[in-house]
């Protein structure tokens, strides 16, 4: 269900006809020069810009079976015939079917040249229907701004604010993703926000829009896929900020190289033997052994010593396996979990 609000069909055509345009439209005239007459069903065909693309089949079967009673009770209205005959209907495709569905052979009709207020009555008056679906007022919306119609024009028009109809202008250039999820009828503000998030993650809209139905999409579904987004970026701010910071620190005096051994760097930036670059301890820690241990780093997890096993691989890149002093025990850490404390060498 979209979140627009429509005004009636009624409201419409009362507004047509303060501004005179309705007057015009349904002038009488002489049968013969535009008045009601019957037209076979066979001597109409559709017009194939109408907004509407589908019609509901239960509501169609309905009108059918109030026109076997009580027959057609607005004509329809077409345009002249043309060279072979046919007349292209201008409003009144639904009356125009359930006719066919009731077993009519002919309607009544008034016939009209098509004018740009003409189209306009008619995109108006489809547009106000809310059985159409999102993608359909879209193509109503933008054949009214092809005809030359200002957003501020068509918003009053239609009882919309211009945000609305800018809204639905756009949809003609968002990715055909979310065009499709409009032609199942979902909602415009939804699809909006989607387009919009649709440029900082594009594979994870892609993803919500194939495991979520049309009818599922909502601004509070898509707000939950935008707290998604926001969140997994901040992670991978993070993860580059860690990096940088490790990249820092390395810079300043210590080196993992890649085969596990830790390296001092001096001033130039170069690595030297370990005995070269003597480390003090710690003033406020006792100088600690491990037991088989070569050249390694002394750190602090959850407020417990322990050893850098930089020989061995962690869980992750961006994880250190550490033996702890107090209880020998081997755990896996991430690296923002850790504290340095010293330099140790056997």
């Amino acid at each position: 269900m979209t979140e627009k609000k429509f005004g009636s069909t009624m409201q419409t055509l009362d507004r047509l006809k303060k501004s005179g345009d309705l007057a015009a439209l349904t002038r009488k005239t002489k049968p013969g020069q535009g008045g009601q007459r019957y037209i076979p069903l066979d001597d109409i065909v559709p017009d194939p810009e109408q907004p509407r693309r589908q019609f509901d089949k239960d509501q169609l079967a309905s009108l059918a079976e109030s026109i076997r009673s009580q027959g057609v009770l607005q004509a329809i209205t077409v345009q002249p015939a043309d060279a072979a005959g046919k007349h292209r209907l201008i409003m009144g495709e639904r009356r125009f079917q359930a006719a066919k569905l009731a077993g009519l052979t002919k309607i009544p009709s008034v016939v009209r040249e098509m004018t740009d207020a003409l189209r306009m009555a008619q995109l108006t008056e489809n547009v106000q229907r809310a059985d159409l679906t999102t993608l359909e007022v879209a193509e109503a919306v933008a054949a009214m701004r092809a005809a030359g119609r200002s957003r501020s024009a068509i918003a009053t028009a239609l009882g919309w604010n211009e945000g609305e109809v800018s809204r639905f202008s756009a949809l003609a250039k968002m990715p055909e993703e979310l065009r499709e999820a409009a032609a199942r009828n979902a909602p415009i503000r939804a699809l909006s926000d989607l387009s919009a998030l649709w440029k900082k993650d594009e594979a994870a809209v892609r993803r919500f829009l194939r495991e979520t139905e049309a009818g599922d999409i909502s601004r509070v579904t898509v707000e939950r896929l935008r707290a998604e987004i926001d969140e997994k970026s901040a992670a991978s701010e993070a993860s580059v900020s860690e990096t940088k910071n490790l990249e820092a620190s390395q810079s300043e005096g210590l080196w993992v190289t890649p085969a596990g051994d830790v390296d001092v760097l001096n001033g130039a930036g170069q690595g030297s033997a370990p005995d070269e670059v003597p480390v003090a301890p710690s003033p406020s820690l006792p100088q600690s052994r491990f037991a088989g241990a070569s050249p390694a780093l002394l750190v602090r997890h959850a407020g417990l010593l322990g050893r850098a096993l930089l020989d061995q691989p962690a869980s992750n890149s961006k994880s250190i396996l550490i033996q702890l002093k107090e209880d020998g025990r081997v755990v896996d850490v991430p690296l923002t979990e850790v504290e340095l404390v010293e330099f140790l060498q056997e």
